[in-house]
């Protein structure tokens, strides 16, 4: 049955969610604070702005099904716009009673305060959903994005997060702990995937998974060294001793960009940044079955083989 489905978010990973969908039968609303070329020029999408305020979203819901959060944000706005779009889904005048948040995390479950700028951010809006009966929310995790591994212009909808992102193939340099916990990596286009798959599933779990590779950073270190005969990357390597020193050195910085790095290396430091495998396996084949999640080697061969984007 054909649903009405609400992205709210114009950005990245909502151009993947936008294109799987457009292969079913739902209606595509975007919510957005101005127009963005790359949506507005499509037939596909209904553009409806909006200020992310309570007043704007309750009307802009109404006929909506299922809302799927993709907003990027690690102030307060992410808080105030969650916190709207809830309590919208709860007016007796809504039709839409289901949500996804924005998360893209790896295994909260274990690991709920990692990467820890999302405590105030995340954490709250998850206490607000796990206290509250009237919306039903599944929080989505996937680990990194493997499009970070395809360097090229135009190969990805991603946007490069250098130094964020600890490997930089044009540098030759690698940011890692010495260590070897699980990491995990998923496609943008298999997550665009797997929310337009979540439309349909009749009742959700409390937090799903999708997982493309699972592997650890000094196998990232080989594999990408044997991908490229003759080049040697350069390793940085800290202990989590050593983040957690920097992180208490900076943490009250005007300046939080070392803080964040500190952040995002303790968070692939601790395995916080694996899925839990088993539960992501389960829900593959439960909810994901067919749909062909890519591996590291071979997403970063279709980046050299395919013109536009993978």
């Amino acid at each position: 049955m054909a649903k009405t489905v609400a992205i709210a978010g114009a950005g990245d990973v909502a151009k993947y969610v936008v294109e799987a969908l457009e292969s079913t039968p739902h209606k595509i609303v975007v919510l957005s604070r101005s127009n963005r070329p790359w949506f507005s020029g499509r037939k596909s999408i209904e553009i409806r702005l909006t200020d992310y305020t309570f007043s704007s979203l309750k009307l802009l819901l109404e006929d909506v099904d299922v809302l799927i959060s993709l907003l990027h944000d690690n102030t307060d706005f992410y808080n105030a716009a969650h916190l709207a779009m809830i309590e919208a889904c709860q007016s007796p005048s809504v039709k839409c009673k289901r949500f996804i948040p924005s998360e893209c995390g790896g295994d909260i479950e274990k690991f709920p305060d990692y990467p820890l700028f999302y405590v105030p951010t995340h954490g709250a809006i998850r206490k607000v959903l796990k206290d509250q009966n009237d919306v039903e929310y599944t929080l989505f995790n996937l680990g990194w994005f493997m499009d970070y591994f395809v360097e090229q212009p135009g190969k990805s909808y991603m946007k490069n997060i250098q130094p964020v992102w600890p490997l930089n193939l044009n540098a030759k340099k690698i940011r890692i702990r010495d260590c070897d916990e699980p990491v995990t990596f998923t496609a943008g286009r298999n997550v665009g995937q797997a929310l337009a798959r979540l439309v349909d599933v009749p009742k959700w779990e409390e937090y799903t998974y999708v997982e493309g590779e699972t592997t650890t950073w000094n196998a990232v270190v080989d594999m990408v060294q044997k991908k490229m005969p003759g080049v040697r990357l350069e390793i940085e390597r800290r202990s989590l001793e050593e983040i957690e020193e920097s992180r208490k050195q900076h943490e009250n910085d005007v300046d939080k960009k070392q803080l964040w790095f500190d952040f995002m290396d303790q968070w692939n430091g601790t395995g916080a940044a694996s899925v839990p495998l088993e539960k992501a396996r389960r829900q593959r084949e439960m909810y994901f079955k067919g749909i062909h999640f890519y591996k590291i080697e071979e997403f970063m061969q279709l980046g050299e083989k395919t013109d536009g984007v993978v």
